[in-house]
């Protein structure tokens, strides 16, 4: 019930904030006002160093505990699923975003990109709205975006951005 309401949440927030005209980077459409990508790709850093430092702690067990930041509102959308090969670099996500495309109303298009580590990959998903002012519903739909990872997955983890906790992973 609570990831259902967070889910919604995260939706009304990526809908709201793709409405806005105020669009400086197309890929920074969905950030709130005086967020940045470069803020975006920090806190992915901030991600992977907590994974990797919870890899350390964990020494060799199974089972790594990652403790999510303080909620502070961070910025982005976070993905709910990933789909690609270990053997292969294509990897594609899910997530909750707008109903169409940036050239229909009320719509974005969406870019994702990964930061990588040894033991983690985190995916950050931008979204580039039409820039216009209009009202849109809040309202969340199933959206998916690709991206190329700099080395095959390997065993590696794929966590969202805004927490940093890994997502469900299925194989192609």
């Amino acid at each position: 019930m609570a990831r259902r309401r967070w889910l919604l949440w995260a939706a009304a927030v990526a809908l709201l904030a793709g409405c806005s005209s105020e669009v400086n980077n197309p890929y920074e459409g969905a950030l709130p006002q005086g967020e940045s990508l470069s803020e975006m790709r920090q806190q992915a850093g901030e991600a992977l160093a907590r994974y990797d430092q919870a890899v350390a702690n964990a020494g060799g067990s199974a089972t790594v505990s990652v403790t999510p930041p303080a909620w502070n509102s961070p910025p982005g959308i976070s993905i709910e699923s990933a789909t690609g090969a270990r053997a292969d670099t294509r990897l594609a996500v899910t997530f909750t975003g707008t109903r169409g495309p940036a050239t229909e109303p009320c719509g974005a298009d969406y870019h994702a990109e990964a930061v990588e580590s040894a033991n983690a990959v985190v995916v950050i998903v931008i979204a580039q709205p039409l820039a216009t002012n209009e009202v849109c519903p809040l309202v969340g739909y199933p959206r998916a975006a690709n991206l190329n990872l700099a080395q095959p997955l390997g065993q590696r983890v794929v966590l969202e951005a805004r927490q940093g906790q890994p997502v469900p992973l299925t194989a192609d």
